[in-house]
C-alpha cells in the first residue's frame, strides 16, 4: 500500500541526507538517510499526533524504523484500527 503525502512530508523532514528532489523508495534504509535515535523519537511523536495513533511498546524497536516501507506498514496498521482512546 503506497503511503500518503502527509507521511512522506513528515518522514522527509526527519531525513537530513535525503534531498528534496530525490525519490523515497519503500526500501530506503532510514539510517542511511540520516535518521538517528533522537530523530526517530521525534518522528514517532509527530506521526502519533498527525495520525491520532499510539505506537505500542512492542513496536518501538529498530526494525520498525529500518525502512520507509516498514515504518509505513506499522503506522498504517495502527491507523486502520482507528483513533486512540
Amino acid at each position: 500500500m503506497p503511503w500518503d503525502d502527509r507521511f512522506e512530508a513528515l518522514l522527509r523532514a526527519a531525513l537530513p541526507y535525503l534531498s528534496p528532489d530525490e525519490p523515497l523508495p519503500p526500501d530506503a534504509e532510514l539510517v542511511d538517510l540520516g535518521i538517528d535515535s533522537m530523530a526517530a523519537v521525534e518522528l514517532l511523536s509527530t506521526l502519533e499526533q498527525a495520525y491520532d495513533v499510539r505506537f505500542p511498546d512492542d513496536s518501538l524497536h529498530r526494525e520498525t524504523f529500518r525502512t520507509a516501507g516498514t515504518l509505513w506498514s506499522v503506522l498504517s496498521r495502527l491507523f486502520s484500527q482507528g483513533p486512540t482512546p
